[in-house]
């Protein structure tokens, strides 16, 4: 047990460093950038983000892949360094024809700088995400988030030194964030062929430049990867497209409102429940590939889990919902709009966190052609409604797209696993424990509200 925690701790540790650069150094590279120089950086770093969700499923696949006891620690590593390879290639191209167009059309130098320094990131970022699903599949916690605290928050604070003590501008700090991302990239590239001695290696670089891995399982990987690509894709219109939306029919101060609410209220399913997720995934596919009944206890404290620390502690404090946004904002004159959007994003980004169960039970069944379907289709229908919210002046109703939407998510998820034979026993445990969590939920809440009205 005091391994189990501690290994989760660690990758707590890791999504630590990320969440304290946000909230500690935005505000400092935002006063050292200036205005003007800081909304470019923003912009650059959300797209980032965005496209770090386009890896053509490669982090889900190596992740599941990574636990299977019925595959070999040598199919799984070269798989990885496939992934790896797949990942350079496609973002080296993309380059090759943004860069061309800037210098055919642009004639821009600092266009093609930006350009690269970004494709850069995103790589490195990339090659981060599917060498940490990789190190969790086989159960390197400890190692994982250590390397994702000490990349984020080296990258984080190195940049900070760049645009304070050297240059405070764009292609400074970009180049900051790349060069320090590609030397950790490099070091999550080859830490996995030094853990594992039983995978046959020609060369000092960990098997990188044998042709012949590629050759064999790239085209597979492809292949399977594919359909992951359209969740990518899914998942990136859920998540953003609501603030490319509002930004033109909402007013600055609604947006900026609702921007902090989303901020704040998606601290469920990022900080929380997301460590939970790694963890018990691999723990999962490992059990179930080797036939242990182990894995429907896993299965299940992985659903209490959820619960526990991500539905009841939001519970507790929701009815101080108010108080704890006064702390966090100050005295913002937009903390009302804020409360009045965090109310609803809240709790439906803890519903997000429990569509984590049925959604993790998909692709221990690598169920990834239903997936990727039910992802296009929900997607669309979220944009749709989205839009049309947003064009009839109906901005306040566009959160509870989002509950909805994680509620279809649930259903629908947890519906097909019913007819999967590898998951349907975990499901069942699903709901004969729902009716005992929905009234602990209450109970939180009704404690909440007790507690909240004694002290505020």
């Amino acid at each position: 047990m005091k391994h189990r925690i501690i290994d989760l701790g660690m990758l707590y540790f890791g999504k630590f460093g990320a969440l304290a650069v946000g909230f500690f150094l935005m505000p400092a590279y935002s006063y050292y950038l200036g205005p003007a120089s800081f909304s470019t950086v923003a912009f650059i770093l959300s797209l980032v983000n965005a496209a770090v969700t386009l890896d053509f499923g490669m982090s889900t696949i190596i992740g599941r892949d990574s636990s299977d006891s019925t595959i070999s620690n040598d199919k799984k590593y070269k798989q990885f360094l496939a992934s790896q390879f797949l990942v350079i290639f496609f973002y080296l191209s993309v380059f090759s024809i943004v860069a061309i167009y800037s210098f055919l059309f642009q004639k821009g130098d600092l266009g093609v700088k930006i350009s690269f320094l970004s494709v850069i990131l995103i790589m490195s970022s990339l090659i981060q995400n599917i060498s940490v699903s990789y190190l969790n599949g086989i159960k390197e916690f400890k190692i994982s988030g250590s390397l994702i605290f000490l990349s984020v928050t080296l990258r984080g604070v190195i940049s900070l030194l760049v645009i304070k003590y050297i240059d405070n501008n764009i292609i400074s700090f970009m180049s900051a964030q790349s060069i320090i991302g590609l030397l950790f990239s490099l070091i999550f590239m080859l830490l996995p062929s030094r853990l594992d001695k039983e995978i046959k290696i020609n060369n000092r670089w960990g098997g990188f430049f044998e042709p012949s891995i590629y050759i064999k399982f790239l085209l597979p990987l492809v292949k399977k990867g594919f359909p992951l690509l359209f969740m990518g894709v899914s998942a990136t219109l859920v998540m953003q497209f609501d603030k490319i939306i509002l930004s033109y029919y909402a007013s600055d101060a609604t947006l900026s409102a609702y921007y902090l609410a989303f901020t704040f209220s998606t601290i469920p399913i990022l900080a929380i429940a997301g460590p939970i997720k790694q963890y018990f995934q691999p723990h999962i596919v490992s059990y179930l590939t080797q036939n242990n009944v182990l894995y429907r206890k896993n299965s299940i404290v992985f659903f209490w889990c959820l619960i526990v620390f991500v539905a009841v502690p939001s519970a507790l404090g929701y009815s101080s919902l108010y108080q704890i946004l006064s702390i966090w904002l100050g005295n913002n004159e937009l903390i009302d709009k804020v409360d009045f959007f965090s109310h609803i994003l809240l709790p439906a980004f803890v519903l997000g966190a429990i569509s984590y169960f049925p959604s993790v039970l998909l692709v221990v069944a690598e169920d990834y052609r239903f997936q990727s379907v039910f992802a296009i289709i929900t997607s669309i229908i979220f944009v749709f409604l989205l839009f049309i919210l947003a064009i009839s002046s109906n901005v306040r109703f566009i959160p509870w797209l989002f509950i909805g939407y994680f509620c279809v998510v649930i259903l629908f998820c947890s519906i097909r696993c019913f007819s999967l034979t590898k998951v349907n026993l975990c499901i069942f445990d699903m709901v004969k424990n729902s009716p005992f969590a929905i009234l602990i939920i209450a109970l939180s809440y009704w404690v909440g509200n007790i507690v909240s009205a004694m002290i505020f």
